[in-house]
C-alpha cells in the first residue's frame, strides 16, 4: 500500500529532476554556442557573421536533446560602446568587438503545476578582435 502511494511522487520527482538536468545542458549549451561564434570571429583575420552562426551551430549539435537549427544566432561588430559600428581599419585606440546573442527555447518534458512548459534560454558574449 505504501509503495503505490510513493511510487507516483518518486517517479515524478524522477522525471522532474531528469529534466532540469537536460534544461542546465540546454543552458550550458547556449552560452558555449555564443562563445565559440564570438571566439570564431575574434581569431579570424576576416570574420563575416556566417562563419559565427556556423560556430556556434556546430556547437549547439554537440549537446543531446539540443537542436541547433531552432536556436536565433545574432552576430554585430562593434567597437566598445556595443552600439557604433567597426571602422574600416580597427586601431588599439578604436577597436572591433564581436558580439554573438544565441537565443534557445527550451521545452520541459512534461508539465510541473506553477511553472511554465517552455523557456526562453538567452545569452549575448562579447570578444575583441584580433586584427
Amino acid at each position: 500500500m505504501e509503495i503505490a502511494l510513493t511510487l507516483p511522487i518518486l517517479v515524478y520527482g524522477l522525471i522532474g529532476g531528469a529534466d532540469l538536468a537536460r534544461a542546465y545542458a540546454a543552458q550550458v549549451a547556449v552560452q558555449n554556442a555564443a562563445r565559440a561564434g564570438a571566439e570564431a570571429a575574434a581569431i579570424d583575420y576576416t570574420p563575416t557573421s556566417g562563419e559565427s552562426v556556423t560556430a556556434a551551430k556546430n556547437e549547439l549539435g554537440n549537446t543531446p536533446g539540443v537542436n541547433p537549427n531552432s536556436a536565433t544566432i545574432t552576430v554585430t561588430f562593434t567597437q566598445s560602446d556595443g552600439t557604433t559600428a567597426c571602422l574600416q581599419s580597427p586601431s588599439i585606440a578604436t577597436p572591433c568587438y564581436a558580439n554573438v546573442r544565441v537565443q534557445y527555447t527550451y521545452t520541459t518534458i512534461g508539465r510541473y503545476p506553477g511553472m511554465p512548459s517552455t523557456f526562453k534560454l538567452d545569452r549575448i558574449t562579447k570578444m575583441r578582435r584580433f586584427i
